[in-house]
């Protein structure tokens, strides 16, 4: 008889998986660009500001979230959040279609940052799936969902052009549909992050698990973004079909190489973006007044699409990167890298807006706005980015430990004591030893053991010049023990425990906590 294959069914599942999250990551690209090109331009004729309203009422959401997983992962219900920004989706249909057809400013007002929250919530599931697929199956997924959407797109502008509530019903129902095809692996999640301690404590046993907020990933993503969001507000309309057309072959290209099994890397991806974005740059020139040129207007636009979604590739694909090596940070890393784009675009906007404005005191502002710029891109990537890596930054990032032992404190408690203060407590038994009459024979007396997690510790502090203190702390994370154990048995505030394990990993030249376990138990071995 042949063995029985039980691989098969696992990878049919995976790559149900991926394909699902694939599809819900299609459907929030489509809705985006139903909103980017239908609904806001209505939108703008009673509320111009509304683009920004929406932008800014995302932004905030998604910070909200990257904060909550963060510091408080108890906040962070899937399904109470789901109907929640689902309703808030559901406002915002009504409210745009009422201010609409009414011209009614106000409802145009309440419905702008209702849907900014309920696109940002599903983008953060949809990212949160993605990190539970991986990088291997994200990059196919990614660039396989782009494609998608440029499929869908084509049909909506050329085949459909629907009308203004047949574009509102249709941003909603994509993003209902992405939101319930994503939210199980979010659920998932979610419910892991609640039942493990906060990211905030584990941070301080685990640096190398989460990426701060002014990590360079974070920044280039931002400024990134500010290009994007300068060069779609300066865009007076889509891109026609054989322009989109065009500006879709930099990402089919990517998913070709990846069914191909070359899928570039992270970095060559932002190589790729940067130039696209540069060279869009250098020919807006052609799409002002001032030098005016159908053909340099249509590369322009072309060449700024295609970076802009390369760069949104990418950022997908660091956030299935990071939270796949880290799951407990996969909410905070989706929620921050969506924080960054959106407040990139609501920066970049209002600058192209505002330059628009003063061209009609002198005509040449926006020429030189976008020379500057330029100039500021250019100069970040090449001075702050020239040591730089994608892939090195993200291979540094190691999976959060978890104090597995945290159940059984009480239990070792006492055990735990005579580790931290070994020399007292010994001192302190010998002398109670004293004044027993059995201790005045040396031969009777039981030498007390030492334990061998405790005796690498001390000859790892000896070969190390850790201090006592530094010694103390490394014998309880040798055990496991993270932050909120540590300061509660040594009582020391959780900044003096942060220094105490940011010196020990310098002097033990460690980057994590599980680094550190197996030295100790590398030592321990070579004593035995």
């Amino acid at each position: 008889m042949k063995p029985c294959n039980t691989s098969r069914p696992a990878q049919d599942a995976g790559l149900s998986d991926a394909a699902r999250t694939c599809l819900a990551l299609a459907l929030v690209l489509v809705s985006s660009h139903v909103l980017n090109t239908s609904i806001f331009p209505a939108v703008a004729e009673g509320l111009p500001a509304a683009r920004e309203v929406s932008t800014y009422g995302g932004v905030a959401f998604s910070v909200f979230l990257a904060v909550a997983a963060y510091r408080k992962p108890s906040l962070l219900r899937e399904r109470f959040w789901s109907i929640v920004c689902l309703g808030a989706t559901a406002v915002a249909a009504a409210s745009l279609y009422g201010g609409i057809s009414g011209q009614y400013t106000p409802m145009l007002a309440m419905g702008s940052p209702f849907g900014g929250i309920g696109g940002a919530w599903v983008s953060v599931l949809v990212g949160v799936s993605l990190a539970q697929r991986g990088p291997k199956q994200a990059a196919l997924a990614v660039p396989a969902a782009f494609v998608m959407q440029y499929a869908a797109n084509a049909a909506i502008d050329a085949l459909c052009k629907p009308s203004i509530e047949a574009s509102i019903a249709l941003y909603a129902v994509t993003l209902a549909a992405a939101c319930l095809l994503a939210r199980s692996d979010a659920h998932a999640v979610m419910k892991t992050m609640r039942d493990a301690n906060a990211p905030e404590v584990l941070n301080v046993t685990s640096p190398s698990s989460y990426l701060p907020f002014s990590h360079l990933i974070f920044v280039s993503i931002m400024l990134f973004n500010v290009v994007c969001g300068y060069s779609l507000a300066s865009s007076a309309a889509a891109l026609p079909l054989g322009s989109a057309a065009l500006s879709c072959l930099p990402v089919a290209a990517v998913l070709v190489a990846t069914m191909l099994r070359r899928s570039p890397s992270l970095d060559t991806s932002y190589r790729a973006a940067v130039l696209c974005i540069i060279a869009g740059l250098l020919a807006a020139p052609f799409a002002l007044p001032l030098c005016y040129d159908a053909m340099g207007r249509q590369a322009h636009d072309i060449l700024l699409s295609a970076g802009s979604d390369l760069f949104s590739m990418l950022a997908y694909c660091i956030v299935a990167a990071v939270g796949y090596r880290n799951k407990l940070g996969a909410v905070f890393v989706a929620s921050t890298v969506l924080a960054a784009q959106w407040l990139g675009i609501g920066i970049g906007a209002p600058i192209a807006q505002a330059a628009a404005a003063a061209a009609q005191i002198v005509p040449s502002t926006p020429l030189w706005t976008t020379a500057a710029l330029a100039f500021v891109f250019i100069a970040y990537n090449y001075v702050t980015l020239r040591n730089f890596g994608f892939d090195r930054a993200i291979e540094s990032v190691l999976p959060a430990h978890v104090d597995e032992n945290a159940g059984g404190e009480n239990s070792t408690e006492n055990g735990l004591a005579s580790e931290v203060e070994p020399s007292r407590n010994q001192s302190a038994d010998a002398g109670g030893e004293a004044n027993k009459p059995e201790a005045a024979n040396p031969a009777t007396t039981a030498q007390p053991a030492i334990d061998p997690i405790d005796e690498a510790c001390l000859s790892i502090a000896c070969a190390c010049n850790l201090t006592n203190r530094e010694t103390d702390v490394l014998r309880l994370l040798a055990r496991g023990r993270t932050s909120p154990f540590i300061q509660e048995k040594l009582v020391l505030s959780r900044n003096t425990v942060k220094t105490h394990v940011r010196h020990i990993y310098t002097k033990l030249d460690v980057h994590s906590h599980q680094e550190l376990i197996s030295k100790v138990e590398k030592q321990k071995a070579g004593l035995e």
